[in-house]
C-alpha cells in the first residue's frame, strides 16, 4: 500500500506515468473515496464554503467529467481509470500539503489581501497542481506538455468560475 501512495508522490515529481498505476475498478474506487474524504475533511475543517459536501461532490464530478471529455475528444477513453486515479491521487497528495499552509496562514491573523509566506507557498502548490495535472494529461493523451498545460488552465478557469458562482465564500 505504501508503494501505491508513493506512486502519487512520484507522479507529482514527474518520475512516474499514470500508465504505471493499476487500472482496476477497486483501486479507482479506493482512491476516489480517499480523495473525497480528504477533500471533505479539509473543506469542512478549514470552513471553506457554506455547503462543503455539495462543493466537494460538484468539484469531483466536474473533474471526472472533464477528464472523460478530454480523453474522449482525443479518443483515449480506455485510459480513463488510470488517468483519473493519477489525478485524484496526486490532487489528494497536494491537498494534504496545502492544509498546514492554510492553518499557518490563518494563525498569522493576516489582514485580507496581505501576502504571507504560507500564502505564497499555497500559491506555489496551486501552480504545481496545474503542472502535475498537465503532466498526467499529456502522458494520457500522448500529446505535448504545452497543450496539456493549456487544457488544464482552461479547466482551472472553468472550475474556479463554477466554484465562485455556485459556492460563494461565507
Amino acid at each position: 500500500m505504501l508503494r501505491l501512495i508513493l506512486a502519487f508522490v512520484e507522479i507529482a515529481f514527474h518520475r512516474r506515468s499514470p500508465a504505471d498505476l493499476p487500472a482496476s475498478r477497486a483501486f479507482f474506487l479506493a482512491v476516489f473515496v480517499v480523495y473525497f474524504a480528504v477533500g471533505l475533511v479539509s473543506t469542512r475543517w478549514l470552513q471553506i464554503g457554506k455547503y462543503p459536501e455539495l462543493m466537494v461532490a460538484f468539484e469531483t464530478a466536474l473533474g471526472l467529467a472533464f477528464i472523460w471529455s478530454v480523453l474522449h475528444l482525443f479518443q483515449r477513453e480506455r485510459r480513463f481509470r488510470q488517468t483519473a486515479v493519477a489525478m485524484l491521487g496526486a490532487d489528494t497528495f497536494l491537498n494534504l500539503l496545502t492544509v498546514p499552509l492554510l492553518i499557518w496562514h490563518a494563525s498569522l491573523h493576516a489582514k485580507p489581501g496581505e501576502t504571507t509566506v504560507p500564502y505564497l507557498l499555497f500559491v506555489l502548490v496551486g501552480i504545481w497542481s496545474v503542472d502535475v495535472s498537465a503532466f498526467i494529461l499529456s502522458r494520457a493523451l500522448e500529446r505535448p506538455y504545452v497543450l496539456a498545460v493549456a487544457i488544464m488552465l482552461g479547466y482551472l478557469l472553468l472550475s474556479v468560475s463554477a466554484r465562485v458562482t455556485l459556492f460563494p465564500a461565507t
